[in-house]
């Protein structure tokens, strides 16, 4: 499993990743705001249909059917249970009409108050003014009722069955109750039109069950709105990333892909679990190594890297099979040779295997242990650094090839020719500047010596390295002093003339 340590890269790559695999999300776009759209009209007609349910409640009078209409409208409304107790006794309220004060409640003092919480009524709360008031009141048989001096101004029907009564309100702001003269439903009870309480029971249920009807089916039509969302998601992730997993190779990922699919597992958790997979690593062998040193790259650089990196090996006549599979780019991409780096290497390897006479091979052997067959995997080996191995072949070179020119170089070591071969004067010099150098120095070693030894003096064959390679002036000014003594001392000598010295001079 991936540790933790990486966990939060790995989710930050996942998610990277999938948002530039989206790169057309119209069609599920449509389909996400046609559901929206079918919400807000569920949502409408959960408000619409009990607040048509409350007019109708008001226009048949039915107390208690305007108490449950109007608790459907607060809850359709939603809030708390407190916001929803409220908005229905508001509800109710606005659905029962206020008493009017009479001039008689007036001059008493009555107020009109909301008593009875949802279930309750507006009723006038008598004043502390003393009033005097005689009131006849009669039936007038056919619900209706009137007394001396007071108008009725309407009436509400209250209980059910034996408990039914018709509550008359007048225009006094008084009321009185009266037995429902019909149980029935054949006679009418005077005020309701004919209908009675069953009546208005069974047109309630019936709205009810419509409203339930309706409710079902746009749930039902949210859900296969839902599942065809989701069956479009699954299908557009799958088509992706079957296209990705095709493009690395991964083709035999199929069926674990269609199992992470299947079980709606987001596309950032199925790349993160993707790193986990045996396939995957084999393709991928560097992206562990790379993601340990804290750096990570997409595959697409992968493979791009991976890609040059054979367009190289086959420029440079690699083998077939040799430096050319996954194992083999894996083990440099993971320790973060680049695909110029590669080419550099391999440069460098051609550069020696074109200049490996015995003396150079000799001091790539004495000095790093590299034989002519390990040539390739010592300038490829990712463990030694590029600029490590380039002043290395410089040294063998330069040893060996200074060998080749004359110079014994005694006892120089590995790390001493590295330093010589290091300075600027010598690493400048390609290979066949530096072979060219070293034999002109040569050259000037085997005048200046033998000069040297008619002196009787020991000549140092550095001298003549500083001079041609180095340029140095004090080694090219003994060389010149060292000639024009020579000079004088034949000059003296009757039979010798400077002309036939000349001709053992070497120029500098």
């Amino acid at each position: 499993m991936v540790d933790s340590a990486a966990e939060a890269r790995l989710r930050a790559e996942a998610r990277a990743k999938t948002a530039a695999m989206k790169a057309d999300a119209d069609p599920l776009a449509a389909l996400q705001k046609s559901i929206a759209e079918s919400k807000a009209q569920v949502e409408k007609k959960n408000i619409e249909i009990p607040t048509i349910a409350l007019e109708q409640a008001v226009n048949t009078g039915d107390k208690n059917a305007i108490v449950d209409a109007a608790k459907a409208v607060a809850k359709a409304q939603g809030g708390s249970a407190t916001t929803q107790a409220s908005n229905a006794i508001e509800a109710v309220q606005n659905a029962s009409p206020k008493p009017t004060l009479s001039p008689a409640n007036i001059a008493r003092g009555d107020t009109v108050k909301w008593v009875g919480g949802v279930s309750g009524s507006w009723q006038i709360i008598k004043g502390t003014k003393t009033t005097t008031t005689t009131t006849t009141t009669t039936n007038n048989g056919n619900g209706g009722v009137v007394g001396g001096g007071k108008k009725e101004t309407r009436r509400e029907v209250l209980g059910a069955g034996a408990t039914r009564v018709i509550r008359v309100y007048y225009d006094d702001g008084s009321f009185q109750d009266f037995p429902s003269p019909d149980t029935s439903g054949n006679g009418g009870d005077g005020g309701t039109g004919g209908l009675t309480q069953s009546d208005l029971d069974i047109a309630l249920a019936k709205q009810k069950a419509e409203f339930e009807a309706l409710m079902a089916k746009q749930a039902a039509d949210a859900k296969a709105a839902a599942d065809a969302a989701k069956q479009a998601t699954r299908m557009k992730a799958k088509d992706k990333l079957t296209a990705m997993l095709a493009g690395w190779k991964l083709e035999g990922l199929a069926s674990w892909l269609d199992k992470q699919i299947m079980g709606d597992v987001s596309e950032e958790m199925i790349l993160l679990g993707l790193y986990d997979q045996p396939e995957y690593q084999k393709r991928f062998p560097g992206m562990e190594a790379l993601r340990k040193a804290g750096r990570t790259i997409t595959e697409g650089e992968y493979i791009k890297t991976e890609n040059a990196m054979i367009q190289t090996a086959r420029f440079f006549d690699l083998p077939k099979g040799f430096y050319d599979g996954p194992e083999d780019f894996g083990d440099l991409i993971g320790k973060q040779v680049s695909a110029k780096e590669y080419q550099d290497r391999l440069q460098v390897g051609q550069d020696l295997a074109r200049s490996l006479n015995p003396s150079v091979k000799q001091q790539l052997i004495d000095f790093y242990g590299v034989g002519e067959g390990d040539l390739t995997a010592y300038v490829l080996d990712a463990d030694r650094a590029l600029p490590l191995i380039q002043k290395q072949a410089k040294a063998a070179m330069f040893v060996g090839l200074g060998r080749a020119a004359g110079f014994s170089l005694g006892g120089i070591t590995a790390q001493q020719a590295e330093s010589i071969a290091g300075t600027e004067s010598y690493a400048k010099l390609s290979e066949a500047q530096l072979k060219q150098a070293l034999e002109g120095a040569g050259q000037l070693r085997r005048t200046q010596q033998r000069l040297s030894q008619i002196e009787g003096m020991t000549y140092n064959e550095q001298e003549a390295l500083s001079a041609v390679i180095e340029s140095s002036p004090e080694a090219l000014l003994a060389s010149q002093q060292r000639a024009q003594r020579e000079v004088a001392r034949f000059g003296a000598r009757g039979g010798i003339t400077a002309g036939s010295l000349r001709g053992t001079e070497t120029a500098i």
